[in-house]
């Protein structure tokens, strides 16, 4: 256990694995829920803006989504109720390596190399948060 938990380090990295999984395929399935239920006219009015929301609402994809997205955010109040800030949400950055890695394979999104290259920097960051620093 570190310094900057009150919990088992097996437990966060449990929890965080199911929360930044929720995280990823929450946003992909918003994103295909999106891509089905169109997309609204530059001329927005309170009429459009309304229909366009309850289409939006009515999408199971975008229903979905947006629950495993409430699910991850309930795991990061439980992770930030026994951790440190300074030290779980470095962690949820994980989740720039899921999301994308998500949604290569279920959205068939092209990632450049610059933005890999921006992912390996994250991780590179998360394993230096997670270096052991007490004596």
């Amino acid at each position: 256990m570190t310094q900057s938990l009150k919990r088992p380090l097996w437990y966060v990295f449990i929890l965080m694995a199911i929360g930044l999984g929720s995280e990823a395929w929450g946003f992909v399935f918003i994103k295909k829920g999106l891509l089905t239920a169109g997309s609204a006219s530059p001329f927005l009015t309170a009429s459009h803006v309304t229909g366009v929301f309850l289409q939006i609402v009515g999408t199971p994809l975008v229903l979905l989504g947006t629950a495993l997205e409430a699910l991850h955010f309930g795991i990061l109040m439980e992770l930030l109720s026994f951790g440190e800030v300074s030290f779980i949400i470095p962690l949820t950055s994980v989740g720039y390596i899921l999301t994308p890695v998500t949604a290569l394979f279920l959205l068939h999104e092209t990632i450049p190399p610059m933005r890999w290259a921006g992912i390996l920097l994250v991780c590179l960051g998360v394993a230096v948060i997670l270096k052991k620093t007490d004596p």
